[in-house]
């Protein structure tokens, strides 16, 4: 039923560096000075949403273009530009991400990259560091950055599904004061407000600070029965303590709860019965504004997250980084699933429980250059330990609410579940990890990336223990300074899969997974336009549930695609940004019935379009987004098929100074065709956003 998780990691290591590690400069007078890098608040430089560099982990904070795979950097104007609030509307411009659920008809947030879904412990990273997150959404309004590595990321971060990486980048304190209040409501009555409030103090200013305060009450989407309410916190701190030496220290707490709307998903089968867990063509999309679920089901999520660190320049080529984060996430559901047949016929299912989950993470950060001869070397090494606890509840409660039709819910009784505690141990998991890489500058048009990592994973309650090592190589060629070709290996160690509550061996959890991918891409980067394109393939083990309703892993699946993307400044007012996937997946060396079939839940085309026109001199920009998302297999032997289908958005946004103040107000349409659609992950279903209209303001002081 879910996990309780607790982690504790050291690394250490040498080379370019951290997304929030100290940047070493030099004074006149040769003292070496460490600086948190600066934040951007307001009016980004960049049209085009563009940032120089990511963190990727154990190579540190690299160049993207110089970056031998492929990297997407949100950013926060874009997000607040968007109006963004969960993580698959802060990465619907990107077409390697599919959306398997949101966090109004579904649990949370969850995507998947390049076929392959984020994987549930380590798919998630704050600055760079583990969290459990995948069981409720962090708020974005505290993070600066959304950083996505696409594909395998085992070298880079250790264990982790071979889909993607996704580093949340926090809100630090600014050079400059910040003084910010933000509001936004919907159409169906939710409203946020917010403030932002961030600078320096202090002799020299040595002491900095930056702190977010969020609350959102009110109507979701869903008709009649939805609602939603969420509350966070964050403060960040940092400390000069000599001009080479950095202290810094954050803490981010949430508390979200949705009523009559949020659930596991619907299961498509033949008799609408919850005994039948065969596959077959599921009803109509309903439309997301459309309940279906008792109003009196909820899903709650409460978490905290903290760390600290320690920066300290050595000397203008070395710099080390001291580092912790712990995490701890609760979910208390009330919530079930529904299954229905073609004809709308249903049953629906409560569930009620609770599961906890902690994580801890210490890291050691060392960071060099040399050199030999005419090759420049950006060295890292380190060593990294992790442990993993989760809980579950001992008690189990469930409930059949009843059966009717979709056309028109059923009112079912109240049955009054209740979640009991979370206090059975569901897995203890230690990792253990020693890594190495050597990043060689010949020249200045040919870079040789070599790295290998040693990894352990047990756990002391399922039994199993497994190391592996896990390389990565590439070639970096740059004819230019502002084109670069490559060519990258890389593999990855994922934890076993856990099997599913509605599985019939649920919460079984299998040994590890290896994956390798194989990846040629290009990278351009001018003034007015950027460009980039990868062709990759990926081989993972095979995870599927059977028609029994038996979770199972063996065979093994490939992903071969090919990602393109652009953004253009067409003239002074006008931006365009295009991305497009094309993906063939294929089941292999398994059972015989899904053996040669489409790996289940992804598409075969994906694209993504969004555009800015700013009219001169008027304050006015207007925006305009299109995504669209492939026919995709909804189980693993494709015998039931989601249609395509394609979403449109719209906005407008002015800009003007009052009293002296920057002041923003946005205008968003999401869906502006109110499109239903299903989406998909593990052959469960859960309903589309409908059309949305959300109306912003912000003032900057």
């Amino acid at each position: 039923m879910a996990l309780r998780t607790a982690t504790l990691g050291i690394t250490l290591c040498a080379g370019t560096g951290h997304a929030q590690e100290a940047n070493t400069t030099q004074t006149q007078t040769s003292e070496v000075v460490v600086a948190l890098p600066a934040v951007t608040v307001t009016g980004a430089a960049d049209p085009l949403y563009r940032e120089e560099n990511a963190n990727l982990g154990a190579l540190g904070d690299k160049s993207l273009r110089d970056t031998p795979y492929s990297v997407d950097v949100v950013t926060r104007e874009l997000m607040d530009n968007q109006q963004a609030t969960s993580l698959v509307q802060a990465l619907k411009n990107d077409a390697s991400v599919s959306i398997t659920s949101n966090n109004i008809g579904g649990l949370a947030s969850q995507i998947a990259v390049r076929g392959i879904p984020l994987d549930l412990l380590y798919g998630r990273k704050i600055d760079g560091m583990n969290i459990f997150g995948w069981s409720g959404d962090l708020p974005l309004e505290h993070f600066e950055q959304i950083q996505l590595l696409k594909g395998a990321g085992g070298f880079l971060y250790g264990f982790a599904q071979p889909g993607g990486i996704v580093n949340f980048i926090s809100k630090r304190p600014t050079e400059t004061p910040t003084r910010s209040v933000f509001s936004s409501v919907t159409d169906s009555g939710q409203l946020l407000l917010g403030g932002d409030l961030g600078g320096r103090f202090g002799p020299d200013d040595r002491f900095g600070y930056r702190a977010v305060l969020v609350g959102e009450d009110g109507n979701s989407y869903v008709d009649d029965r939805g609602r939603i309410r969420r509350g966070s916190a964050s403060l960040a701190l940092d400390w000069r303590i000599l001009p080479n030496l950095v202290w810094s220290a954050d803490f981010l707490g949430m508390d979200r709860t949705v009523k009559g709307s949020s659930g596991w998903g619907l299961f498509p089968n033949a008799s609408g019965t919850d005994s039948d867990y065969t596959v077959a063509q599921p009803p109509a999309a309903i439309p997301g504004n459309k309940p279906i679920y008792s109003p009196f089901t909820s899903y709650q999520t409460r978490a905290k997250v903290w760390g600290t660190a320690l920066d300290w320049g050595i000397s203008d080529d070395w710099k080390a980084r001291f580092a912790y984060r712990g995490s701890t996430m609760d979910r208390i559901y009330l919530n079930g699933s529904i299954f229905a047949n073609a004809a709308g016929d249903y049953t629906e299912d409560q569930y009620g429980g609770t599961d906890m989950f902690k994580t801890d993470d210490v890291m050691a950060l060392v960071q060099g250059k040399v050199k030999t001869w005419a090759i420049t070397h950006d060295l890292a090494f380190g060593a990294s330990y992790g442990r993993t606890r989760s809980f579950t509840s001992s008690v189990f409660n469930f409930a059949t609410l009843g059966s009717g039709n979709l056309a028109n819910p059923g009112n079912f009784d109240n049955p009054n579940l209740t979640a009991e505690s979370a206090n059975t141990p569901n897995s203890y998991t230690s990792q253990r990890a020693l890594f190495v890489s050597d990043t060689m500058h010949v020249g200045e048009h040919l870079d040789l990336v070599v790295g290998v990592r040693r990894n352990n994973i047990k756990d002391t309650i399922n039994h199993y223990d497994q190391s592996a090592t896990t390389p990565t190589g590439a070639i970096i060629v740059k004819p230019t300074n502002w084109l670069s070709v490559y060519t990258s290996y890389v593999e990855s160690l994922e934890q076993g899969s856990t099997a599913p509550l509605q599985a019939v061996n649920a919460n079984q959890v299998f040994p590890p997974l290896k994956s390798k991918q194989y990846e040629v891409g290009v990278k351009a980067d001018r003034d007015s336009w950027s460009a980039n394109a990868a062709l990759f393939r990926i081989k993972r083990g095979l995870t599927y549930t059977t028609s029994e309703g038996l979770f199972t892993q063996d065979g093994e699946a490939r992903y071969d695609g090919l990602e393109l993307g652009g953004k253009v400044r067409v003239t002074p007012q006008w931006m365009v940004g295009a991305t497009v996937l094309f993906l063939n997946t294929r089941n292999e060396n398994t059972a015989a019935n899904i053996s040669g079939k489409r790996v289940d839940g992804t598409p075969k085309q994906q694209a993504a379009l969004y555009t800015e026109y700013r009219l001169w001199n008027t304050g006015f920009t207007l925006t305009g987004g299109l995504q669209y998302y492939g026919s995709r297999p909804v189980d693993p032997a494709n015998t039931v098929y989601l249609p395509s289908y394609t979403l449109l958005d719209a906005g407008v946004r002015y800009t003007t100074r009052l009293s002296g103040n920057r002041v923003t107000v946005r205008f968003n349409v999401d869906n502006l065709t109110n499109r239903a659609y299903w989406q998909t992950s593990a052959s469960y279903l859960t309903q589309g956003a409908p059309r949305v209209f959300k109306l912003s303001a912000q003032m900057d002081f």
